[in-house]
């Protein structure tokens, strides 16, 4: 891929070398309006790139009351298609301009477009369906060793329902924060406190947002506040495409309970108070390269409907200490 042809962008999937350089290339050619946030590097020694994106970005004190939106997307290697809705809004942002418009540009954008690189990168070339990361986890009663943790499930909460199976695709890891995967998104969500207020996580292919809790029905107090924000997605989406979501709680829609999980860490450890998943509709995980487009244009509307929701109607209840009563 060309280093300024972004028109090529969502025709595939792309490699991690590729993400990478076409973040680098942004960096060069928007250097007013992005940063590499972070620059952390996974278990088989690939930079986890975190860009942040605002107007102002090389302002050495943002606004005191700028709020942080923190997407991340690639938590399950064989998701691939929520890569390329990450890169689609990075796209939007900055060669669309779209950072521009009022309830956006509010906001600084941090955006992981490939967090788990590692997994990713084994599923494009070994295994389409690999999930976890790739740490190796060693001998197990004089077996072969197995490999990866599922970083969906190694966050520290209610982490203990995790499975404890060593090969198994849900295994939880050895102790929460076991894989540097993760613990570069709970170093970028302290680096965020407090102005973190909407946190997103991209998955596939469920055709659902999801808020907590996933590890019980229990909703947190403010759900109905979540619930409002997700349904604004749902709704502005099927306006503009025809394409149906669910809404709901994660342990309600999923009909299970799973531990571990970076929605539940995001909001009842890190008190962020909107923390949802968006289970990106799509036909597989890696639907066909013609799809990737449509798929990316369907679920910006979703966010951008989801982000003028907040920006609009729930200001006021988010300032000073709101934060601290979310449980």
């Amino acid at each position: 891929m060309s280093s300024f042809d972004s028109a090529k962008l969502f025709q595939s999937y792309q490699s991690h070398q590729d993400i990478k350089q076409y973040l680098e290339n942004l960096l060069q050619r928007y250097s007013s309006k992005i940063e590499i946030f972070s620059r952390a590097e996974s278990y088989e020694g690939r930079e986890i790139l975190t860009v942040r994106i605002c107007t102002d970005v090389q302002q050495k004190r943002p606004p005191s009351n700028r709020w942080c939106i923190l997407i991340d997307a690639g938590i399950h290697a064989r998701e691939w298609i929520t890569v390329s809705v990450a890169l689609f809004i990075v796209q939007q942002l900055l060669e669309k301009d779209e950072i521009s418009a009022k309830s956006f540009r509010s906001f600084e954008w941090i955006i992981l477009p490939l967090l788990n690189p590692d997994g990713y990168e084994y599923s494009r070339e070994h295994n389409k369906m690999w999930r976890k990361t790739r740490r190796p986890l060693g001998l197990r009663n004089h077996h072969r060793s197995c490999v990866g943790v599922d970083c969906n499930r190694n966050f520290n909460v209610a982490w203990t329902i995790g499975s404890t199976r060593f090969c198994s695709l849900l295994y939880r890891g050895e102790r929460p924060f076991s894989e540097r995967e993760t613990k570069n998104v709970r170093d970028v969500f302290r680096k965020l406190r407090p102005s973190c207020k909407f946190y997103l996580s991209l998955h596939s292919y469920a055709k659902a947002i999801l808020y907590p809790r996933a590890y019980t029905r229990t909703p947190p107090r403010n759900w109905q506040m979540q619930h409002t924000i997700a349904e604004a997605g749902v709704e502005a989406m099927k306006k503009a495409t025809g394409v149906r979501y669910r809404c709901g709680s994660a342990s309600t829609v999923l009909n299970r309970p799973v531990g571990g999980s970076s929605i539940d860490y995001a909001h009842d450890i890190e008190k962020v108070p909107v923390a949802l998943v968006m289970e990106v509709a799509s036909k597989g995980f890696h639907p066909p390269e013609a799809n990737i487009q449509r798929i990316c244009e369907e679920s910006w509307i979703g966010i951008g409907a989801m982000v003028n929701c907040l920006a609009a109607s729930f200001r006021s209840v988010l300032k000073g200490s709101g934060t601290l009563h979310l449980r």
